[in-house]
């Protein structure tokens, strides 16, 4: 019985550091978007790393090729943007090595003024140790299929 509590409390610990982990991740990731730090944004993924958009998956094989996009997409938003915030973070452990998290955010202006807000799904992998992005699919609703 105590064994099996000690596995309990064991694992329970690992969990919670594995979600402090991913959030850390996801924040720093976050501020390098809002900085437009492309060097330390490509840091935060695992190649090769998928963008899965309502009408194709753009794939980056390089370092370089996640630069150019992270510069597409950050270049087509608003010249007033300023930050985003997360909002609520689902994240879910599938495996000892991936996690997928939900999460919604909100972008704002230089006002502090909310310009847009969406959802995406991030599929991360621990990797030596670290947990990187290896796929991501923004999406505005998801609907449960029976």
């Amino acid at each position: 019985m105590i064994k099996s509590l000690i596995i309990l409390v064991f694992f329970s610990m690992s969990i919670g550091s594995e979600k402090n982990e991913i959030l850390d991740l996801l924040n720093q990731y976050n501020r390098a978007f809002a900085d437009a730090n492309y060097s330390e944004i490509v840091d935060f993924f695992n190649f090769p790393v998928s963008f899965n958009l309502q009408d194709k998956t753009i794939t980056a094989s390089n370092k370089l090729k996640l630069r150019l996009i992270f510069k597409k997409l950050r270049g087509g938003l608003p010249k007033h943007y300023s930050y985003s915030k997360w909002g609520n973070i689902e994240i879910n452990l599938v495996d000892t090595n991936i996690a997928i998290a939900y999460a919604n955010f909100s972008r704002f202006d230089l006002d502090d003024n909310v310009i847009f807000t969406g959802s995406a799904i991030y599929h991360l992998r621990l990797k030596d140790g670290e947990w990187r992005i290896f796929s991501l699919t923004p999406y505005s609703n998801i609907n449960l299929l029976d």
